[in-house]
């Protein structure tokens, strides 16, 4: 019917032509891609990364320890709603600050690790959940989390029948969008990486949280090889435990080849990066408060 009338009435014909350029120019502009962005908190000794989807949905992996840093930071980033939080196993430096997000922020659902602990903080988060209204599930290896922004998260580890324990026992999380990946490991040590290779988990990803603060009982070289990041990010607080150890720093600049991008939150402050179909890209921004 357009070109019809294009033919007839050729003036008409060519504001026609120009409002349709304009709208293709207007569409083109709508489908330009929004990257994922990630940020890796700055909480000392302890892990918290944020995910915001391309449409602005805030996804929380593990919380730290300190309270007066993550709900600043989080208010800071423009967070008023989690849609979901990630817990990846009961050590206090990953979950510490659960109650306080829970009272601040509304929180859609809340992904809990297979592992437990006696210590009462972590009887304190289970007690809360009871009386939490939002979905609470646990997860493990074999499950996918799609979003329809194009999020989606692919859990390795652990899988339902397993005789690890304690560290090993961590979620390890997949994290895709744009055909890039982040991996997310948790606390996961030697026994466990072995484990997923072993699994024939799809392990490569161009970002990598390094496993529990960059200890030396974790991030062997077949495990790190498997992963062959492009950026690894050390979540720690030096003073408490010595992370990282130097011998899990050496590997990690072996496998990525670039020393500059073996990066430290006890020295760098929180980090962030954004993820799109051209790659993962560190951002330069400062976000610590």
């Amino acid at each position: 019917m357009i070109f019809c009338i294009l033919r007839i009435f050729p003036l008409f014909g060519l504001v026609c032509t120009l409002f349709l350029c304009s709208c293709s120019l207007v569409t083109a502009l709508d489908k330009k891609e929004r990257p994922a962005r990630v940020y890796f908190l700055n909480v000392g000794q302890g892990d918290a990364c944020l995910l915001r989807t391309p449409v602005n949905r805030y996804l929380l992996f593990d919380l730290g320890n300190h309270d007066g840093f993550i709900i600043p930071f989080l208010k800071s980033v423009g967070v008023d709603t989690l849609d979901a939080i990630f817990i990846s196993h009961p050590d206090l430096d990953h979950y510490g600050s659960f109650l306080a997000v829970l009272k601040t922020f509304p929180v859609k659902k809340v992904y809990l690790p297979v592992g437990t602990s006696p210590n009462p903080q972590w009887l304190a988060v289970i007690n809360a959940l009871d009386e939490f209204q939002g979905q609470k599930e646990t997860l493990l290896a074999g499950d996918t989390l799609l979003f329809s922004d194009g999020i989606g998260i692919h859990v390795l580890w652990p899988f339902f029948r397993t005789d690890f324990k304690g560290n090993n026992l961590s979620q390890v999380l997949r994290v895709e969008y744009a055909n890039q990946a982040l991996l997310l490991t948790g606390d996961i040590e030697n026994e466990g990486e072995m484990g997923l290779l072993a699994g024939g988990q799809r392990l490569d990803a161009q970002l990598l949280k390094v496993a529990h603060h960059g200890s030396r009982t974790s991030n062997g070289l077949p495990f790190l090889s498997a992963v062959s990041p492009r950026w690894a990010i050390i979540s720690c607080d030096s003073s408490v435990y010595g992370h990282p150890h130097p011998e899990a720093v050496a590997d990690l600049n072996y496998i990525i080849g670039d020393s500059t991008h073996v990066l430290r939150t006890d020295r760098l402050g929180s980090l962030v990066f954004d993820i799109t179909s051209q790659g993962v890209q560190q951002v330069t921004e400062r976000f610590d408060l």
